[in-house]
């Protein structure tokens, strides 16, 4: 199904959506928490006030996955995912559209992507919307880029 890319969405994730998110967040190079946290991680996911957490919907349909994870130095740890069934459409460059905005409603002045580096497609979908390699973290590629405070203006990050 094709779905114009004006439509993309975000809204609060809520429990109610935890059937859905788990096995996108299963997939290569992404990951849930292991043992008991498992099974918790949608409860400690909405009691964080550090964490942004929204679905990404178009034509009623849940198609993707936002999360915002907000350290007290203003950056941002991003997970973006879409849905296996809508990916090459556009929609994830929507939602980073939307994720942006919420960084910056809230300040932030850096995003940062932790990448697999066999993940091509993560890689090169990253690099598109503006970011670039910034080391290693374990075995992942650690991606970022600054927050602005909208088209064309200087960065919301100032250099102490």
């Amino acid at each position: 199904m094709y779905y114009p890319v004006t439509l993309v969405t975000l809204r609060p994730f809520a429990l109610s959506d935890v059937s859905t998110v788990e096995p996108w967040l299963c997939a290569p190079g992404l990951s849930l928490p292991a043992g008991r946290a498992s099974r918790e991680w949608p409860q400690r996911l909405l009691a964080d006030r550090r964490i942004i957490a929204e679905i990404a919907e178009a034509a009623g349909q849940r198609i993707g996955f936002v999360r915002l994870d907000c350290g007290p130095d203003l950056v941002a740890e991003l997970t973006l995912v879409v849905a296996p069934e809508h990916r090459r459409r556009g929609l994830g460059s929507r939602m980073f559209e939307a994720a942006l905005r919420l960084a910056r409603q809230r300040r932030l002045r850096r995003l940062v992507a932790l990448v697999d580096p066999t993940n091509d497609p993560a890689l090169a979908f990253f690099a598109e919307v503006g970011f670039e390699p910034d080391g290693l973290v374990g075995d992942r590629v650690r991606l970022a880029r600054m927050v602005h405070a909208g088209d064309h203006q200087q960065p919301l990050d100032v250099e102490v």
